[in-house]
């Protein structure tokens, strides 16, 4: 026999009553008020234990029978409660509940560290170029809005840069036919600081601002950057971003049960970029990708490292000469570690300079392929 309470359907009223087992098969809930309830145990929906938290019993008219003898419900119910006997086992020894503990947060762990990348790369390269296009889809036009302003650079210049690109740069990306790449020229200005850099966005549009233009001092360097953004367009680094994003935003949804989330999914690809910078993996890839092309259209590779050297060197000095002029601004300070931030994802790292120069001495003695011997 069982002592417990019953609801009935849609109520909160209780009543005391019994729960009694017939030849194992059958049951009789009796009930104080002289009320008797029976039926088959089979038609019975016995909740999970949970330590020695009250047992729910759902009766098939869907009125609830609670109890908290716990044991006298598993040994009535064992043929039918296999696995939450063993999870109530676990749950009963603390060795078992650290261990269980351990292997949830190092599966977790593994999960986002390399579960979700991993998938995310083969879903985007199983998705057909179009969908680089759609995302990508008034991305420029936002950009435009929030941090870019018209180019000041001549007609003249803006068009031999293009058909430069066109004739000698293009040509060179046999990956994906699909991908049709087109060069925009844009101000990035904060304040009275000018911002060099230059970003792809998944469909293949590539923006080059006037300051970059102007720090390339050969038309190599602009080259080994094109090819570093193309880098990023073949392997479709955004598309992996905006995957891996959505894979860890409903995954957290999921976790912690909150479905407010699903707003945030809506920020535009281009809140993305200008917050987000690759990550190194992406930025090793977009860079081999890069030296490898400029083996083939016989250019120096060391190109990329001098305009990411002089990109950095420049910003780190207009910084330092706000910090000089304005040393308790605080907008001025946080303003350039945004930008310092913003050009993290290009960082003139030993590792990425190394691979330069090996994939330079390649170029050197006129080989076309380079085995690189770096640990990145």
């Amino acid at each position: 026999m069982i002592q417990g309470k019953w609801y009935a359907q849609g109520s909160a009223a209780s009543n005391t009553a019994r729960l009694l087992s017939v030849d194992e098969e059958y049951y009789v809930l009796e009930l104080d008020n002289g009320t008797t309830l029976e039926g088959a145990l089979s038609t019975l929906q016995v909740g999970n234990r949970l330590a020695n938290v009250e047992r729910k019993i759902i009766l098939e008219d869907g009125s609830l029978f609670a109890t908290k003898e716990n044991d006298k419900v598993d040994a009535l119910f064992k043929k039918r409660l296999k696995t939450n006997g063993f999870i109530h086992t676990l749950e009963s020894h603390m060795g078992w509940v650290l261990v269980a503990l351990v292997v949830t947060v190092l599966t977790t762990f593994a999960f986002f560290k390399w579960g979700v990348p991993w998938t995310s790369k083969k879903i985007a390269h199983a998705l057909p170029h179009k969908t680089n296009q759609l995302i990508a889809v008034n991305t420029l036009e936002f950009l435009d809005k929030v941090m870019f302003e018209k180019t000041k650079l001549s007609t003249a210049k803006r068009e031999q840069i293009r058909k430069h690109f066109k004739t000698n740069i293009v040509p060179l990306s046999i990956e994906d036919e699909a991908i049709k790449y087109t060069l925009h020229f844009r101000d990035w200005s904060d304040g009275s600081l000018s911002i060099p850099n230059a970003l792809a966005l998944p469909s293949g549009d590539i923006i080059l601002t006037d300051k970059f233009v102007e720090l390339c001092k050969t038309q190599e360097e602009m080259d080994s950057v094109l090819l570093h953004e193309m880098g990023h367009v073949v392997h479709r680094h955004t598309l992996e971003m905006v995957i891996e994003g959505t894979f860890v935003t409903v995954s957290v949804m999921l976790i912690v049960g909150d479905s407010n989330g699903l707003a945030d999914m809506g920020v535009g690809l281009g809140s993305l970029l200008v917050s987000s910078a690759y990550s190194r993996g992406h930025e090793s890839e977009a860079d081999r990708y890069a030296f490898s092309h400029m083996l083939e259209a016989n250019i120096d590779p060391m190109a990329f490292s001098n305009i990411m050297n002089r990109m950095t060197a420049y910003m780190e000095d207009q910084t330092a000469s706000k910090d000089r002029k304005s040393p308790k601004d605080t907008k001025v300070n946080e303003s350039k570690d945004s930008i310092l931030d913003y050009l993290s994802s290009h960082p003139s790292t030993q590792n990425r300079v190394e691979i330069a120069r090996q994939y330079s001495e390649c170029f050197k003695k006129g080989l076309k392929e380079c085995e690189v011997k770096v640990e990145e």
